[in-house]
């Protein structure tokens, strides 16, 4: 058994583009490739089946993308990461209203194992006050902790 994380949060009255948000958040140090520069993607089309992507994207044809995933009533999927630290996200969204936060990758734990509850507070500051530091209302989150 594992622990899984999610965060929900509203960003809608920040913008209603997906695009703007990915780009505030690589302002505050979430960054959408890998260590091996390749950005972790839905593809356009992928119709729910979440056939994750790895490709070496620019930022614009990322950019246009997303727009053209948002604009077709798709979920954008794009794994983010912080800064050098290794820890990342799954960011999933169809509209800034309603961002599904994934916390899933070197989740970032109290006693830095698996098993170990997240640190909730780490999440809190680096990406909630982050956000709100850069003028980007929230009017909602949500965390989420359970074992599966």
């Amino acid at each position: 058994m594992a622990r899984e994380a999610i965060l929900e949060i509203n960003c809608g009255r920040y913008s209603e583009r997906i695009v703007d948000l990915i780009e505030l958040f690589n302002r505050i140090g979430w960054v959408y490739f890998n260590y091996n520069n390749k950005v972790e993607y839905l593809p356009l089309g992928d119709n729910d089946d979440y056939d994750w992507q790895k490709d070496s994207l620019s930022k614009i044809e990322l950019q246009d993308l997303i727009n053209k995933k948002q604009d077709n009533l798709e979920v954008v999927g794009l794994n983010l990461y912080y800064k050098n630290t290794g820890e990342g996200m799954t960011f999933l969204a169809r509209n800034t209203e309603k961002i599904v936060i994934g916390l899933d990758i070197n989740r970032r734990t109290i006693e830095h194992n698996r098993e170990s509850i997240t640190d909730v507070g780490w999440y809190v500051e680096n990406i909630i006050q982050r956000l709100i530091e850069e003028k980007c209302p929230i009017d909602f989150f949500r965390f989420e902790e359970y074992v599966d």
